[in-house]
């Protein structure tokens, strides 16, 4: 299927437990050219507080327990101990194999705003990426739910494994060593990517026993199958680039998010 692709004729359930709309995405016409990085930093998403969205978003406790929209404070101030967490059901799910839906923190847009992501089969920053090369003609359907130290035309998605950024309340959520997170910036892909060299199968079976280490082994379902959804939808593209257009919020991610 070439361009954007449509999701199955009926209502599809990803790994998350989320569910899909029956929504046909046409390929973009002219759009923006943007670029995702990956990110999973446990903490309150910014559109979370009410000062911040006229619909903030939920989070959730320590345990994953939805607290709604709440004024909690963040979790990331308290080292992952206490506070707002962000919920394990934020994490990205496959509608089919071209579509999927997700989150990102993007600067410079309201909260709650969705945008329509079209890969291009190229890397931001590794010529000849394989993963890259086979997301192709796929679609991403983002809600903006936060910000962060990114540039314009930058999406952070939210993908469980993708590395903490500039804030870590993963550590302490999930009783975790730091080394285990992967690195700060990137999560498990670069050391999977250094160990495999020109072996993208073997990057991608790297990538699956981290997700299995880190998430499965923990009981973590909900941020196992976002990790496994990089590995087998995203083909664990690193940095991928994409012609990107704004569009109306599926009911599905709306659900989602509130």
């Amino acid at each position: 299927m070439c361009g954007g692709g449509s999701s199955n004729s009926s209502s599809t359930t990803g790994g998350s437990g989320n569910s899909c709309g029956d929504t046909t995405y046409p390929p973009i016409s002219g759009g923006n050219q943007g670029w995702a990085s990956r990110y999973w930093d446990c903490c309150k998403p910014s559109c979370g507080w009410a000062a911040n969205a006229n619909s903030p978003v939920k989070s959730c406790d320590k345990n994953d327990n939805s607290l709604g929209a709440t004024e909690q404070p963040n979790s990331c101030e308290h080292n992952g101990e206490s506070g707002a967490f962000t919920c394990h059901g934020m994490a990205a799910w496959a509608c089919s194999s071209e579509v999927s839906y997700g989150f990102a923190a993007v600067n410079g847009v309201s909260c709650g705003t969705c945008f329509q992501l079209e890969f291009t089969g190229t890397s931001h920053n590794a010529p000849g990426d394989p993963g890259s090369a086979a997301l192709a003609g796929k679609t991403m359907i983002v809600m903006a739910t936060n910000i962060g130290n990114i540039s314009q035309g930058q999406f952070d998605l939210l993908i469980p494994g993708g590395g903490v950024g500039q804030h870590n309340g993963c550590s302490g959520q999930w009783g975790i060593d730091n080394n285990e997170l992967g690195q700060q910036y990137g999560g498990f892909l670069p050391a999977c990517k250094q160990q495999n060299p020109n072996n993208h199968e073997g990057v991608k079976t790297c990538m699956r026993n981290k997700c299995q280490s880190v998430f499965g082994a923990r009981g973590l379902t909900q941020l196992y199958d976002g990790c496994m959804w990089f590995v087998d939808w995203f083909h664990a593209a690193d940095n991928p680039n994409f012609r990107y257009q704004q569009v109306s919020c599926p009911a599905e991610l709306n659900a989602a998010a509130h």
